[in-house]
C-alpha cells in the first residue's frame, strides 16, 4: 500500500494542529476534573455542615464525569490508546507499520459514523427539551463533540502517518 501524498510542510502543519488541539483538550479535561472535585467537596460540605445541598450539583457532577471521561478517551488517542492486537503480535514489525494507516482510517470512519449518530440524537434532544432543561442538554454536547474529536485525531494520524516509536 502506498503512502498518501502529503507534503512534509503539510505534515508539520497537521502535527502542530494535532498538538494544539490536544493541548486545548487537556486544559478542558483538567478544568472539568478540578470543577468536578471542587463541586463534589462543596456538596459534601453543604450537606454535612449546613444540611442543605447545592441546586443542580448532582446533575452537573454526572455531566462533568462524562466530560472528563470522554475527553480522557480523546486524549488517549494521542499517545497509547487501547488496541486490540490479538492478531498483530504474529506479524513482523514491517507489516505492523504498514497496517497502522489503514487502521487509523478505519477508526476515523467508525468514529465519524458514531459522531453522526450522536449529533442527530443530541439535536433531537435539544429540539424537544423544555426551556428550563436546555442547560442540561448543552452539557450533553460532549458526546457528539468527543466523537468528532476522535474522528479528527484518527484522520490526522492517517494523513501524518504513525509516530516514531517512543515519540508522542
Amino acid at each position: 500500500m502506498t503512502e498518501p501524498a502529503v507534503h512534509p510542510r503539510n505534515r508539520t502543519w497537521m502535527a502542530k494542529l494535532e498538538f494544539h488541539l490536544t493541548r486545548v483538550e487537556s486544559i478542558v479535561a483538567i478544568a472539568g476534573l478540578v470543577l468536578l472535585l471542587g463541586l463534589t467537596l462543596a456538596e459534601i460540605g453543604a450537606r454535612n455542615f449546613f444540611h442543605s445541598s447545592i441546586p443542580g450539583a448532582d446533575v452537573l457532577d454526572r455531566y462533568l464525569v462524562l466530560w472528563v471521561s470522554f475527553l480522557g478517551a480523546v486524549l488517549a488517542v494521542r499517545d497509547r490508546h487501547i488496541k486490540i492486537d490479538a492478531v498483530a503480535v504474529w506479524f513482523p514489525d514491517a507489516w505492523r507499520r504498514r497496517l497502522e494507516r489503514p487502521i487509523f482510517l478505519f477508526s476515523s470512519v467508525v468514529c465519524g459514523i458514531l459522531f453522526w449518530a450522536a449529533a442527530r440524537f443530541w439535536r433531537e434532544e435539544w429540539l424537544y427539551a423544555p426551556a428550563a432543561e436546555r442547560w442540561i442538554t448543552m452539557l450533553a454536547v460532549i458526546i457528539p463533540l468527543s466523537f468528532f474529536l476522535l474522528t479528527a485525531h484518527f484522520a490526522l494520524r492517517f494523513l501524518i502517518g504513525p509516530r516514531a516509536p517512543g515519540r508522542s
